[in-house]
């Protein structure tokens, strides 16, 4: 058997992971199959349409991840808000929102995105997911600089938990 393959044993199935198991590294290792967690490969197209369709498809990601990685440097170079001018604080705002919009518009598609099209899973997931919490922490940064800074008001729930302390 090599890794991956799976039997049924008492209508359970089972996917076998090596063979180098156990005190003496020569029992079998097989696990319960997990299979919602594999990613069915695509299917290879049959026709120039469905290739131009695929194609079309990883063009439009491909150019939506690179927004959106110009999205996450603008806000990644924001100036630190307390030297920043006024205009320069506003620009911040705006950057940093733009990216946290869009991080939260691509989010859900990611698991597609490198499904179907693994070459920009390669050229871009560990960048992509950095970038994510990176933009989650500078939203929280300026959140906080506007609550603590400029009087900005917290939201209802967090103010009644602070006046519960």
């Amino acid at each position: 058997m090599r890794p991956g393959d799976t039997l049924t044993i008492a209508g359970q199935q089972w996917a076998f992971i090596h063979h180098n198991g156990g005190f003496s590294g020569s029992a079998a290792v097989f696990k319960p199959d997990r299979e919602r967690d594999r990613w069915p490969k695509p299917a290879t197209p049959n026709t120039a349409q469905e290739l131009l369709s695929r194609q079309t498809k990883r063009s439009q990601w491909a150019h939506i991840l690179d927004q959106f990685h110009n999205a996450f440097d603008a806000a990644w170079d924001a100036p630190d808000f307390y030297t920043a001018t006024p205009d320069e604080l506003h620009s911040a705002c705006v950057a940093i929102t733009d990216a946290q919009v869009k991080a939260a518009a691509l989010k859900p598609h990611l698991k597609t995105i490198w499904r179907d099209h693994e070459d920009l899973a390669q050229l871009h997931r560990l960048r992509v997911e950095a970038q994510i919490k990176s933009i989650a922490y500078q939203v929280e940064d300026l959140r906080q600089f506007q609550q603590n800074n400029l009087g900005t008001p917290c939201p209802a729930a967090v103010r009644a938990m602070a006046e519960g302390l």
